[in-house]
């Protein structure tokens, strides 16, 4: 039975073009890749390698500093330089530039397989952390420290694979191509975690997903529950999984754990197990490239730093000129000027979007028609009009009453807006007002 949860929307889902298309690896491996060094957002990482440098691939470039990741080569060759260069999250950050030989010689001193059945807890939270796991599905927060705030803190464990947003398949595929590896990595977490229930939550438009895992369920006899939920966005986002899973309301400035819930999404859970079970860091990701103004749209096993250029290229290039380029899902991206700038561990998605396909963007604001359309799609029961009127009409002692904590910046007020109000923005603002101490800049 799928269930559903408050509000949200249904952007049309433009997912056929890449659905059913394998991940596969680039069609030319880049020249030269630029890996950030800063790639989470707990902070960055200091470089271990100098110019000149030999690498092979999994091989560590960077160690973590002040919250940051460890940062792994993706390619074999030799390190050009360590130098500000163009980051998908926006400006020009550090990174550390190779030059590829095309070898994709693999790193000698990868660590051992672990025995997942017998593995000591610390040993394990070590692992991940020198493996370099971020949250792939977009949040880029460091994965070791989530499973050590929710170890012995949760009694369920929530790997997401619900991938709400439109155009975005790569996490499909995953679950089609590697079923009974992410079968098996829900296990893990959920053993580590010491969780009493299991749950990979999966959107109910991906019927041949849910029923190739609920196969493998059978044969396997996993203590995995497999949830469908009914197509609508934001129906990934933590906050909604956890209240339509256990029925528990997450208080405002609190996260899952407080609810005695983990929420992970599916590529991060994934990585997890190569780490463990493998010894493989973090080196590589699936991408989705897709959008009208892409010639052959599909998904991509790429090299963390490859260009979004060389992700293009293997596309087919462009076949006109897009309205906007984001990384990420069209409702929640990150608009990109620069595609040299590189792939990165939560880079899930390269879209280049038609004007037509982003044409709601460009309409004139007009006058507030009190539909109210954007109260019955807010996901946290919110009232985006109240803070419309209430930063427009210079009204800010109302915005303490009308709990902005609560907001996920979704953009579904924005999306639904008949008037074509920029009304995540306004909320945005509205918040800065609050921050700032109630005076409006």
């Amino acid at each position: 039975m799928r269930r559903r949860f408050l509000g949200g929307v249904h952007p049309a889902s433009y997912k056929e073009s890449t659905r059913r298309k394998p991940i596969m690896p680039l069609e030319e491996s880049p020249k030269q890749v630029a890996i950030p060094l800063t790639m989470c957002t707990g902070g960055g990482a200091v470089p271990v390698v100098k110019p000149g440098d030999k690498v092979t691939v999994g091989q560590v470039i960077a160690k973590p500093e002040e919250g940051g990741v460890y940062v792994h080569s993706s390619v074999s060759g030799r390190v050009r330089a360590i130098e500000p260069r163009p980051h998908p999250w926006g400006g020009r950050w550090d990174a550390i530039v190779i030059d590829n030989d095309g070898q994709d010689t693999p790193c000698p001193d990868l660590p051992e397989p672990m025995d997942w059945s017998r593995m000591d807890r610390a040993q394990v939270l070590e692992r991940i952390c020198q493996a370099g796991i971020t949250s792939m599905g977009g949040g880029a927060s460091p994965t070791h420290l989530r499973i050590a705030r929710s170890v012995g803190r949760v009694d369920t464990l929530i790997v997401s694979a619900a991938e709400c947003e439109p155009y975005l398949t790569a996490d499909h595929r995953l679950l089609l191509e590697h079923g009974d590896q992410v079968l098996q990595s829900v296990q893990m977490l959920s053993q580590l975690l010491r969780a009493d229930r299991a749950v990979l939550v999966v959107a109910g438009d991906k019927l041949n997903a849910v029923e190739f895992l609920e196969r493998r369920l059978r044969r396997k006899r996993r203590s995995v529950e497999l949830v469908t939920i009914e197509t609508r966005y934001p129906l990934g986002m933590e906050k909604q999984l956890v209240r339509t899973i256990t029925g528990r309301e997450v208080p405002p400035g609190q996260s899952a754990v407080d609810v005695k819930c983990a929420v992970f999404n599916v590529a991060t859970a994934y990585m997890v197990r190569a780490a463990l079970l493998e010894g493989q860091p973090v080196t590589h990701r699936a991408v989705t490239v897709s959008g009208g103004a892409v010639a052959r749209p599909r998904n991509l096993w790429v090299p963390i730093g490859t260009p979004l250029r060389c992700l293009l290229e293997s596309a087919g290039g462009l076949k006109e000129e897009p309205a906007i380029i984001l990384t990420g899902g069209p409702m929640t991206g990150t608009v990109q000027t620069d595609l040299e700038a590189p792939v990165v561990k939560n880079t899930n998605a390269l879209l280049c979007l038609t004007k037509q396909e982003h044409g709601g963007a460009d309409q004139p604001e007009t006058v507030c028609v009190r539909c109210g359309h954007c109260v019955s799609s807010c996901p946290m029961n919110l009232n985006p009009a109240f803070v419309y009127r209430a930063v427009r009409m210079g009204e800010t002692d109302r915005l303490p009453q009308l709990h902005l904590e609560d907001c996920m910046e979704c953009g579904c007020c924005s999306y639904i807006c008949p008037s074509h109000i920029p009304l995540a923005d306004l909320v945005r603002q509205a918040r800065t007002i609050l921050a700032e101490g109630g005076e409006q800049a």
